[in-house]
């Protein structure tokens, strides 16, 4: 056993994603079928946030298969990466403020 400790980090992300074509016109029945991946959004905008967060969580609580295969990057144009990939490149993160307890 180790010693665990929450951390609590507030930060700022600044990430570039780059979506497959089918997500560039959002219709009704698209965004429903999103909605029921227990994701929650209304536009473009907060889809392209909701795929952020799925990067910044790791995947955690989330439903990968709503965006295919999510990949760095400097993945792209590779043999084994599918045309379909979701692609992020994280810019920046910064620390604002934390606390260990």
């Amino acid at each position: 056993m180790g010693i665990k400790k929450r951390v609590t980090l507030t930060v700022e992300v600044e990430m570039d994603i780059e979506l497959d074509e089918e997500f560039s016109n959002l219709s009704p029945e698209l965004i429903k079928d999103i909605n029921s991946c227990g994701y929650s959004i209304s536009s473009s905008d907060e889809l392209y946030v909701a795929a952020a967060k799925l990067v910044l969580n790791g995947g955690q609580n989330s439903a990968w298969d709503v965006f295919g295969l999510v990949t760095p990057y400097w993945n792209k144009g590779r043999e084994s990466i599918p045309d379909s990939s979701t692609f992020f490149d994280r810019i920046d993160l910064h620390v604002e403020d934390w606390e260990v307890v």
